[in-house]
């Protein structure tokens, strides 16, 4: 039944697959939310009539909230126990004195959690295995992933964002750089900064002046940060030089200022890392950090495995990181290699349509219900629709993997990117998204009645910017479920 509970006087039209509730209706125009630019959908996650649908079979961008669907295929196809391993290969024989006549071969596997700490652990065990002296070179094998060239200003034009980086099969830290800044307490007026991790063949020059301001506010606007090459042969690895310059407010205390690093090509970030963590730890390098292929006859001297699957989709869900989803996503089409978006796509898009199908053999995700790009959201091609997405979330939540999948997931008003949604604090684990036009939602809430729901909520369009509250209501409506 199709109905309107905006009054005349709002300015807003609405026609709807069923009735909005007074306590959305009146958020709705309390935001200045057009109701054409809003899907809605709450259903229950065991089966049975849906409790409400608005516009629920429009295909809308939801940002991050695509994610679902690559976690959870990935938990149904994988398995939460699943683990990448990043092999590790001597070419020549290693002698008693720690000596290494030959390069060291690295072939990765998509892992979307070498993070800083776990790339140091790795070189250090080639310490403790003996490994001192390496005569040759350093190769690195990425050829698990055949991706086309990246751009990682394409998107939004930051290319500077973390979240810009592009996939690797051999990732490391994220190609991740974070500058710390605090008051320098030796020194009045002044402020220390330092780098993490130190790459090797970086300077940073420190022209910032702390301030008494009593208020920190946004510190980094009031930066200038600029990255230029020194000026250096043609050839090799070049110096850079990171600026930093202008106030920086005593009350900002210690903050942190991550950056994505890519250098001047695809193996520049993972050179200097590389480098300087094994010069840290006493090795030496004769030869150099290159590309490579790891050879057909190659023995693996030792493998770093990453923690399980379910740990990297919980970072991934809790914290919406958009760089381990792109990784995610590609790993899913690995076996057998190489992986390619286009596979990966097939296979997410084909797996969400075989789970979600009725007796009749539709599925709301079939064609436009469900479009994939890069598996994070961040895009503006992924769409679906949010009966897809409430279809698939009852999939889920009847599969072996909901508890591991609900885990991952923000709880409303507490943690994870939901924090600030308080509704329905402590009783819906929820997925958000947004993107500029895009807020999103979708999630499983648990009812006053002791019915559980799926919800869905979308909005896009300029009213993205303030619908935050109705998706809000949107939550708390679904939970308190007693009311008539």
């Amino acid at each position: 039944m199709a109905g309107t509970l905006l009054s005349a006087s709002s300015g807003l039209s609405l026609a709807a697959d069923t009735a909005w509730p007074p306590a959305l209706s009146n958020a709705a125009r309390q935001a200045v939310v057009p109701p054409e630019a809003v899907s809605m959908l709450v259903l229950p996650v065991q089966g049975g009539p849906e409790r409400l649908a608005i516009h629920a079979d429009t295909s809308r961008s939801v940002a991050s909230v695509m994610k679902l669907f690559t976690t959870g295929t990935a938990l149904q196809t994988l398995g939460p126990a699943y683990t990448w391993k990043t092999e590790i290969g001597l070419g020549g024989p290693l002698t008693t004195s720690g000596v290494l006549k030959g390069p060291v071969y690295i072939k990765g596997s998509g892992d979307p959690a070498l993070v800083l700490e776990r790339v140091q652990l790795l070189l250090a065990r080639w310490r403790a295995a003996g490994l001192h002296d390496i005569r040759g070179d350093i190769v690195l094998d990425r050829s698990v992933f055949q991706v086309p060239e990246y751009n990682a200003a394409a998107f939004d034009g930051q290319a500077l964002k973390p979240y810009n980086a592009g996939p690797d099969a051999l990732l490391l830290n994220h190609r991740a750089l974070t500058l710390r800044l605090r008051p320098d307490d030796a020194r009045p007026k002044q402020v220390r900064i330092s780098m993490e991790p130190p790459l090797r063949d970086m300077q940073l020059l420190n022209r910032t002046l702390l301030t008494n301001s009593p208020v920190c506010g946004d510190w980094r606007e009031a930066l200038t940060l600029s990255l230029a090459p020194k000026p250096a042969a043609t050839t090799g690895r070049r110096t850079w030089i990171i600026e930093v310059k202008g106030p920086y407010p005593r009350a900002c205390q210690e903050k942190d200022w991550p950056l994505l690093w890519t250098g001047d090509d695809d193996n520049d970030y993972a050179d200097r890392l590389i480098t300087s963590t094994w010069a840290q730890l006493g090795g030496h390098l004769g030869g150099q950090v290159r590309s490579g292929d790891w050879p057909t006859d190659q023995a693996s001297w030792m493998s770093w495995v990453s923690p399980p699957l379910a740990s990297v989709v919980y970072d991934i869900n809790k914290f919406s990181n958009n760089v381990m989803a792109r990784q995610l996503f590609l790993s899913l089409a690995a076996d057998p290699g190489p992986a390619t978006l286009e596979r990966a796509r097939a296979i997410v898009s084909q797996h969400v349509q075989t789970q979600t199908r009725d007796s009749s053999g539709h599925s709301p995700c079939d064609a436009d219900g469900l479009v994939l790009d890069n598996g994070s959201g961040l895009s503006r091609q992924e769409r679906t629709t949010p009966r897809c997405m409430g279809q698939w979330l009852r999939a889920l939540w009847a599969s072996p993997v909901m508890p591991e999948l609900l885990g991952s997931l923000p709880i409303a008003g507490l943690d994870g990117t939901a924090k600030r949604l308080n509704g329905a604090a402590g009783k819906v684990h929820v997925k958000t998204g947004s993107l500029d036009g895009v807020a999103a939602l979708a999630g499983v809430a648990d009812g006053e009645s002791g019915q559980r729901y799926v919800v869905v909520g979308v909005v896009n369009g300029p009213a993205a910017e303030t619908a935050r509250p109705l998706l809000d209501a949107l939550l708390s409506w679904a939970v308190h479920d007693r009311a008539p």
